[in-house]
C-alpha cells in the first residue's frame, strides 16, 4: 500500500502553505470577529495602521500576487514544467521567505498600489476584501499540484526587480499574512484599543 507521499502529487511545500494559508485565513477571522467599526479603524499612532488597514494591505497584496502566481501556474502547465518534488530554492529565495514571516526582521514601506485605504476604511470592507484574495490563494494552490516549483520564476507588479521562484512565493504568502496577523494582535492588545 502506497503511503500518502507516493499517493499524493501535493509537494511538502504545497501542505506547508496550504497549512499556514489555512492557519493565516482562519487566525483573521477569529481577530476580526465581532468587532466595531471604531475597533476596527482605531489606530495606535499616526503611523501605525489599523487593523481594518493592516487587513486591506493583505486583501490587496494576496489579490495581486495571487492572480500573477495563477497565470505563472497556467503558462508553467502549458510548457510542461512539472515535477513531483522535493524542490531547491537559492538563498535570495530562502532569505526573501524568512524576511517575510512573522519572525522575520526585514520591515520596508509598503510599495504604493500595495497600501491600504485611508484610515476610515471599514472593517467589513477590508474583510470582503481578504477573503476574496483568500479563495484566489486557494485556486491557485490547487493549480500548482505538479507543477516544478523551483523552476518557475515569477516577478510582481510593484517588485519587478524581483524574481523568485514559484515555491518561495506559495510558501512566502501565508507568511506576510501571517506577519500582519501578529501586528494586527498587537494594535489589539494595545492599552488603548477601544472597548467593545
Amino acid at each position: 500500500m502506497a503511503n500518502d507521499d507516493e499517493a499524493s502529487i501535493v509537494t511538502s511545500d504545497l501542505r506547508i502553505a496550504r497549512d499556514e494559508h489555512a492557519k493565516a485565513t482562519e487566525g483573521w477571522r477569529e481577530l476580526a470577529c465581532g468587532l466595531s467599526p471604531a475597533q476596527g479603524s482605531w489606530r495606535p499612532a499616526p503611523d501605525r495602521w489599523s487593523l481594518a488597514q493592516g487587513l486591506d494591505h493583505v486583501g490587496i497584496v494576496n489579490g495581486a500576487v495571487a492572480a500573477k502566481l495563477a497565470k505563472a501556474v497556467d503558462d508553467a502547465r502549458s510548457r510542461g514544467l512539472v515535477a513531483p518534488g522535493p524542490f531547491r530554492y537559492g538563498p535570495i529565495g530562502r532569505w526573501y521567505l524568512a524576511a517575510v514571516g512573522p519572525q522575520g526582521g526585514w520591515s520596508v514601506r509598503a510599495p504604493g498600489p500595495f497600501r491600504p485605504a485611508d484610515a476610515e476604511l471599514g472593517l467589513a470592507e477590508a474583510m470582503d476584501r481578504f477573503e476574496a484574495a483568500q479563495e484566489g490563494f486557494d485556486r491557485v494552490l490547487d493549480g500548482a499540484e505538479g507543477i516544478h516549483l523551483s523552476r518557475v520564476r515569477v516577478s510582481l507588479p510593484a517588485l519587478p526587480w524581483l524574481r523568485l521562484q514559484l515555491g518561495i512565493w506559495l510558501l512566502a504568502l501565508p507568511q506576510h499574512t501571517l506577519r500582519h496577523l501578529e501586528q494586527a494582535r498587537r494594535v489589539r492588545d494595545d492599552p488603548g484599543f477601544p472597548a467593545a
